[in-house]
């Protein structure tokens, strides 16, 4: 129910330490505490991330992570690289 409600706790949250994108514009972002997560839909819309910002990893529906950077409104759907 927490997931449906928004009020699921975060999975991550810390700073972002690099960010790289591929050939279809999905970013890669590693995190200060170590992690590394992917983006799962991008759409030709590249995202803007900034190094230094703080991000916020929630649980999103049907087993899937949402990335929220502090300065942004927009959400991405990512997934924890391995």
């Amino acid at each position: 129910m927490q997931i449906l409600t928004g009020s699921a706790p975060p999975v991550a949250v810390s700073t972002l330490a690099s960010v790289q994108y591929d050939s279809q514009g999905a970013f890669v972002a590693t995190l200060q505490n170590g992690q590394v997560w992917r983006q799962v839909n991008a759409l030709g819309e590249k995202a803007r991330l900034k190094v230094g910002t703080r991000i916020t990893i929630t649980p999103g529906a049907m087993g899937s992570y949402n990335l929220k950077a502090a300065d942004a409104s927009h959400v991405y759907k990512v997934e924890l690289k391995s």
